[in-house]
């Protein structure tokens, strides 16, 4: 098997638009991600987190949340119902929101998003190889 191909794959899981979606992704994820390194297994929660709660916040729509593991890194895909691409801010100290984009540009190795038929697809991957 190539080592870009994935190890194991998380199969889509469908949320509904509550908040309680959120924990219920992250909680998904976590338990997928039980063998890779802590802090990315950390990491990938937090980014998860932020992604699905723009979902809820701005997209109003059920998601999807799906993931693969390579021998290399770790990729995070989270799909809504809206065309609307994620916008990165840098809000004021004092604002009380509007963090989630800059944290996964911040902290993702690489991210990006796609149009999908019926929505668009956030992703992120996060490295499980450490610079030598």
């Amino acid at each position: 098997m190539a080592a870009d191909r994935p190890v194991r794959s998380l199969a889509p899981s469908r949320f509904g638009p509550e908040a309680t979606s959120v924990t219920q992704a992250r909680r998904r994820l976590t338990e997928f991600l039980f063998d890779v390194p802590d802090d990315v297994r950390q990491l990938a929660a937090l980014l998860v987190s932020e992604v699905t709660t723009n979902v809820i916040r701005h997209a109003g729509t059920p998601f999807t949340l799906c993931a693969d593991v390579t021998a290399f890194n770790v990729r995070v895909e989270v799909a809504d119902g809206t065309s609307d691409s994620p916008v990165v801010l840098d809000p004021d100290p004092s604002e009380p929101t509007g963090r989630g984009m800059w944290l996964l540009s911040e902290i993702a190795d690489n991210w990006g998003t796609e149009p999908i038929p019926d929505g668009k697809l956030v992703w992120f991957e996060l490295s499980l190889v450490k610079p030598e």
